[in-house]
């Protein structure tokens, strides 16, 4: 190896952080104390191991690293033994620092490749007779895959040799420090240390017949290190950065919390030597296990289809009507569960529910349909549809530009039933029309007096629209801080605290936060409207997801801006949305433009004087004509939602989605892996609305890709979303699947430079994302119930066979 000798520590809280930072720090203070001698240790044992009659030819390690491990591998190993060596890892970055440190020599007779996924090795059958990893198999979810692909290049005869941490002090001390101080433990570390308990990768070993004949398949080994304070300091540095608070902090403030865990570190360890375990894995590949490869059965939907089928008249009622006795077959579960969930839920107006059903939204069943995508945009009913209609057909809308009394009567109208909804009075708020919700979060971001001095602090779960206005802050000089989320997705309360009261006086800031998730479906507590403005901030609510179940009464919380769309409350009309806008804070704004509408009077190059007169309030912000063909139908949609209860049909759809929800939770696996079935993504009920984010695992727990999901369940006729729900911060916090940062993935490939590629080589293969299902007006419990089986047809399968299904058409 090049010298490799000890550099200036570089651990200034000023440091701009990067992979590359982390990959030399890594290679620099971890590389010799923790990575070497685990190296030597491995390559001990495979050296006892070789048969000299039959000696390795090639070994494959992956995961290499910064090449510590390979480079024993290389001295000990293949150089002596002229064997060939493989060594692949992920990173692009930690490979370019490996052949930097390695040197000509290895850079020669090695064989390196980055982008490799130890779980799809780009390697022919029977390629190798050695596979090695050191300390990576903790990082790919998918365990078993991981397990198959080394039978599938091994060779029979052929041995596999690994490492993880059984025990890590100073990982272990990072993730409590983390947790203490940032509320959040480290997910690098989380990850690191998250096979301290090595059942995971051994029952991955087993299902694929990869333990006889190998002893112990874990044994542990114990190899301290020591480490000095400057390079603990540097340790903790890139332990925390990847944590949104401390990343966010200035270097004086950074420095303070180094220097305050180093100080617990010193209290715990006094003598900075460092207990390591781990444990040491083995595996062994043999022609009858290369010939055991037994697939898991194929999914049978019979039961979905069959019922999905029925009629909604027998599955509506349990009417004396006799049925076929394949009929009373499928009716005889749903009846039960259903006299089930009744009793859990026994002020659910299941009459109501159905005549409702029958009333508005029959077409449904007639479509056969199971609608579970309320939160994208719930479907309108039948008598507003037919309502509007007949407005539109009886009256003369003319362009409220041009003075038409229909539309002003149509549009006043609309703005009574807003207020009413909102509990607010013109005297304090205003009402701006906007196409949807996003485009009133956009009116208010381009027209926010955002100024040096100012901050805008947003919640990491926020919809896509509201994290972009932080681009029309940062161009008028102000800064922008997120407010991360705990483990339960909820807003970590101890940090949304710290920075409300580190606001400085004296200028405009702004907290923008939802309501209500669109992704999880947590509902962020309103009390942080209050707390912000008693700190001299103004707070834009998105309430897009909140409002079509639950109250936001204004008259109460009293946010500056509201945020909504009216097709998510009752489906129709949809392009329609606005903006609810205390009038101090309206005033505080200056439209970036003007347009038809919004002003009455602008000098040119024909006027003596430059002036441009705005119209008052609301009107200076209009673009052109607005949609006065909806005014109608946004006032019946809010008189129909009255008429309906907005409390009653929140309490219904919410005990549809928590029945939904724990019925999930119980489907374990019968084979394989033996593990459950879901993995849903939120806080308790109680703090959460009528949505489920979730996803599937198969029998060996490797996850069934949401965008699979969603094609299988579409040819059933169910509807969900899936995806990352234009809320990539809570979905990506939930679901990421690598070590930490949620842009390693996009950093490390150097593979994910447009939309299409992210699409297709990280959401679509399951890799971030979710399915989200979601409650609203209509719903009842035959939808609830279709989605149960659905997933009760993925129960005892694997991933491939749904793949095969679905392309073979057998699904349905």
């Amino acid at each position: 190896m090049q010298n490799s000798a000890k550099q200036e520590c570089k651990t200034l809280p000023e440091q701009n952080w990067s992979l590359s930072t982390f990959t030399e720090f890594y290679e620099r203070v971890l590389g010799p104390r923790l990575f070497k001698p685990y190296g030597e240790l491995l390559v001990r044992e495979i050296c006892e191991d070789i048969d000299p009659d039959a000696p390795p030819s090639s070994i494959l390690e992956v995961a290499c690293g910064t090449g510590r491990i390979t480079a024993a591998l290389y001295q000990d190993l293949a150089k002596p033994l002229g064997l060939q060596l493989v060594a692949t890892d992920l990173s692009k970055i930690a490979i370019e620092m490996a052949k930097k440190v390695l040197g000509e020599e290895l850079q020669r007779d090695v064989a390196f490749h980055s982008d490799v996924d130890m779980a799809d090795l780009p390697f022919a059958d029977n390629s190798f007779d050695v596979v090695v990893c050191g300390f990576g198999l903790m990082f790919p979810p998918d365990k078993v895959r991981v397990a198959r692909e080394f039978k599938r290049v091994l060779r029979p005869g052929g041995k596999i040799y690994g490492t993880v941490f059984q025990y890590n002090e100073l990982f272990e001390l990072a993730l409590k420090q983390s947790q203490i101080h940032f509320g959040t433990p480290s997910a690098i570390m989380g990850a690191a240390l998250s096979l301290t308990d090595p059942s995971a990768i051994t029952r991955a070993f087993s299902l694929e017949g990869l333990s006889p004949g190998v002893g112990e398949v874990a044994t542990s080994r114990a190899l301290p290190f020591f480490l000095d304070d400057l390079d603990t300091r540097e340790f903790l540095f890139n332990a925390c950065i990847l944590l949104e608070e401390f990343n966010q902090c200035d270097a004086p403030t950074r420095g303070a919390y180094l220097d305050t865990m180093l100080q617990e570190f010193h209290a715990q360890v006094p003598s900075r030597n460092y207990q390591v375990k781990a444990w040491l894995l083995r595996g062994q590949v043999d022609q009858a296990c290369k010939d055991s490869v037994a697939p898991s059965p194929p999914p049978d939907f019979s039961e979905l289809s069959d019922f999905c089928r029925l009629s909604p008249a027998p599955v509506g009622s349990e009417a004396d009507n006799p049925l076929s006795p394949q009929a009373e077959r499928l009716l005889r579960p749903y009846q039960t569960m259903k006299r089930a969930f009744l009793a859990e839920h026994p002020v659910y107006p299941e009459a109501e529910v159905e005549a409702l059903r029958k009333r508005e939204f029959r077409r449904l069943d007639a479509l056969q349909i199971t609608y579970l995508d309320h939160v994208g945009g719930t479907i309108a009913p039948d008598s507003l549809l037919e309502q509007d209609y007949r407005v539109l057909k009886n009256s003369i809308l003319g362009n409220p530009h041009s003075g038409s009394k229909s539309s002003d009567a149509a549009h006043e109208k609309a703005r009574a039933e807003i207020y009413r909804f909102f509990r607010c009075t013109q005297d304090e708020y205003e009402i701006i029309f906007t196409p949807n919700a996003s485009g009133a979060i956009r009116l208010m971001a381009e027209s926010f007096p955002f100024e040096s001095g100012s901050q805008v602090l947003l919640t990491k779960d926020n919809h896509t629209s509201v994290h972009g206005l932080r681009e029309y802050a940062r161009a008028k000089g102000a800064t922008v801080k997120y407010i991360p989320l705990d483990n339960e997705l909820r807003v970590l309360e101890s940090s949304m605290q710290r920075s409300l009261d580190g606001l400085a006086p004296g200028f405009r800031h702004l907290l923008a936060y939802p309501a209500q998730s669109n992704a999880t479906g947590t509902r962020h507590d309103l009390k942080w409207i209050g707390l912000a403005q008693e700190r001299g901030a103004m707070v834009l609510c998105d309430a897009a997801a909140f409002v079509p179940q639950s109250r936001l009464d204004c008259s109460v919380h009293r946010p500056d801006f509201v945020a909504i769309s009216f097709y998510k409350i009752f489906g129709h009309p949809t392009g329609a949305g606005c903006l609810i806008a205390r009038r101090s804070a309206l005033r505080e704004l200056t439209p970036p433009s003007f347009a038809g509408g919004s002003v009455c009077y602008y000098s040119g190059p024909w006027s003596p004087t430059d002036r441009l007169l705005h119209r008052e309030d609301g009107r200076r912000f209009e673009i052109g004509t607005p949609n006065y063909a909806s005014f109608d139908a946004i006032a019946l949609g809010f008189q129909f939602v009255s008429r309906l209860g907005l409390e009653g049909m929140g309490a219904r759809s919410a005990a549809l989605a928590r029945w939904l929800e724990a019925r999930l939770q119980e489907l374990r696996h019968d084979i394989k892996c033996q593990a459950p079935l879901c993995r849903v993504y939120g806080p308790s009920a109680e703090h959460k609305g009528a949505t489920v984010m979730l996803n599937f695992f198969d029998c060996y727990n490797a996850i069934f890709p949401h965008a699979l999901i969603k094609r299988v369940a579409e040819s059933f006729g169910i509807v969900v979303r899936n995806g990352c729900f234009c809320n990539l911060g809570a979905v990506q916090q939930a679901t990421y699947t690598t070590a930490g940062a949620e842009h390693c993935e996009l950093d490390k490939t150097e593979k994910i430079l447009d939309c299409k590629a992210f699409d297709d080589n990280i959401v679509n293969k399951g890799n971030c994302g979710a399915v989200r299902v979601s409650f609203g007006l209509g719903s009842n419990f035959r939808d609830a119930y279709c989605f149960y089986l659905f997933a009760k047809c993925l129960l005892n399968t694997e991933c491939a066979r749904l793949e095969d299904a679905l392309t073979g058409s057998s699904v349905n």
